[in-house]
């Protein structure tokens, strides 16, 4: 939910050739994003406070559609970690946290499930 760090992920993610599917400040829009993606995103990182629907709530929704996709929470909100756990969060961070952080999370994720892409081949 927060510009400034939607655009620094934005530009670590290009430098590191993780493709990014959409981009979403609410939660609803995150959630139509989702559904009209064109192949569902492997991995989708996701904040708590989103106006709207809140980051439980969208994740819920996304693994009723998908329940292969990987959800990393990141949210400032220490208190929903076990909500964001039980709602099907494969981790939580919280926020602030660093790049370095962030990209061990999906380096996690990659490791244990061999069918998780998230490099965009056209930039290698």
């Amino acid at each position: 939910d927060e510009k400034s760090l939607v655009s620094l992920l934005l530009n670590f993610f290009k430098i590191r050739h993780i493709e990014v599917c959409f981009i979403a400040y609410d939660g609803y829009e995150a959630l139509l994003n989702f559904i009209h993606c064109n192949a569902h995103p492997h991995i989708v990182l996701m904040d708590y406070r989103l106006p709207s629907m809140n980051g439980i709530e969208v994740t819920k929704e996304i693994l009723n559609i998908s329940p292969d996709t990987k959800v990393i929470f990141l949210s400032a909100d220490e208190g929903v970690r076990d909500s964001a756990l039980k709602a099907g969060a494969i981790n939580f961070l919280q926020k602030p946290t660093s790049l370095k952080d962030i990209a061990l999370a999906i380096e996690e994720v990659v490791e244990k499930f061999p069918g998780i892409k998230v490099y965009n081949t056209n930039d290698l």
